[in-house]
């Protein structure tokens, strides 16, 4: 559907970019200035707009399934607490020139790149198995 196709697009975007700030905070591509990546937020936001508004919508098109389903709300979870350390990474490393004049990220910026892979990553797999209630059932128990 339509819908399902722009929440995908929108997951590429938000989880690409996402990588690609914290791939580079944790030292690789040297050559990319670190501070370059302050201008790959707005397309993460880009991104955020199009998978909040489609998965509102996929959300109401299966509201008692999904509100009843924990591995619908590990998703939300985790998706917040992605955005929650992609956005601390931005304000507490990015944005400080003080921070910026290393070529090497501190480490607390580190932890917080390897906090933010692991978030969408881990909200990428837990969202699939939201379609596969009856796998997740088996595997758990829940």
């Amino acid at each position: 559907t339509l819908v399902l196709s722009l929440h995908a697009i929108g997951l590429a975007i938000v989880v690409g970019m996402n990588t690609v700030v914290a791939l580079r905070v944790l030292g690789f591509a040297p050559g990319i200035p670190l501070a370059s990546l302050r201008n790959i937020y707005a397309a993460i936001w880009f991104g955020f707009a199009i998978n909040a508004f489609s998965g509102v919508l996929l959300f109401v098109a299966s509201a008692t399934n999904m509100g009843t389903m924990p591995a619908f709300w590990a998703k939300i979870t985790l998706v917040a607490l992605g955005m929650f350390a992609a956005l601390r990474l931005k304000s507490r490393f990015l944005d400080d020139p003080g921070a910026m004049a290393s070529a090497v990220a501190p480490i607390g910026a580190r932890r917080l790149a390897w906090l933010s892979l692991g978030c969408w990553y881990l909200a990428l797999i837990v969202g699939r198995l939201t379609g596969y209630p009856e796998l997740v059932d088996s595997w758990f128990g829940i």
